[in-house]
């Protein structure tokens, strides 16, 4: 076989390869494990009122690290398109809120209020995907989850005399979550089977009775992919 016969006998295989892998995209069934890492900016209603038009206490934000995971099982319904379903878990370090306004046993009471706060999550959302062995992938998905929040603790001085108190209503608790996220990737294919991925998120977490948790994250992921309608 002559140089030039054998370049296009191995040109045909590595085409119809790449065609192989990129139809099974349509088919292909996968499960993502992702580590992340971010910012959140937690919100918690101390920020006093107006004494005026309102007497509902302000919403009042902190910002804090956060940390958590992602496990993701997603099915390709297009080679363009994924549907999929993740278990999220994620937690923030402790909120901190200087000059809060709150009430204790009745009683308005100024100080410093710390807070944490935990999320669980279970979301389903779309991925839209464009490549072969480097994908790029853009996801969008809805949720709901359970939050839940240390007993706040609020720090002050009265009468000269130091304390440190729970605030009315503001009991170590769970809540019910809605959530929307958004998220730009990138993956590599190492074969039929596995891949590695980086990927930033945006995430808006809406209280059922709680305020909102804005969170911006990154993470790495790995994947395994296989194919239950294919018989290869």
């Amino acid at each position: 076989m002559s140089a030039a016969r054998r370049l296009t006998y191995f040109a045909v295989v590595a085409m119809s390869a790449a065609s192989r892998l990129a139809a099974a995209d349509r088919y292909e069934a996968s499960v993502t494990l992702r580590p992340i890492g971010g910012v959140s900016r937690v919100t918690e209603d101390v920020g006093g009122n107006d004494g005026a038009t309102s007497t509902a206490p302000r919403a009042t934000g902190a910002t804090t690290y956060s940390a958590g995971g992602e496990l993701e099982l997603a099915y390709g319904l297009r080679n363009w398109l994924d549907v999929s379903a993740e278990l999220v878990a994620s937690g923030c370090t402790e909120a901190s809120y200087d000059q809060a306004r709150v009430s204790v046993m009745g009683a308005p009471a100024t100080g410093h209020l710390v807070r944490t706060t935990r999320l669980a999550q279970l979301r389903a959302g779309a991925t839209l995907r464009a490549g072969v062995a480097w994908v790029s992938t853009l996801h969008l998905g809805l949720g709901v989850g359970g939050r839940a929040s240390s007993a706040a603790t609020l720090a002050g001085a009265t009468q000269g005399r130091m304390f440190e108190t729970t605030p009315d209503g503001m009991s170590s608790g769970v809540s019910m979550d809605g959530a929307v996220v958004a998220r730009v990737g990138l993956e590599h294919r190492l074969g039929a089977r596995w891949g590695i991925g980086v990927a930033a998120e945006a995430t808006h977490t809406t209280g059922f009775g709680a305020a909102p948790i804005d969170t911006a994250s990154a993470g790495i992921s790995l994947s395994y992919t296989w194919y239950p309608l294919l018989p290869w």
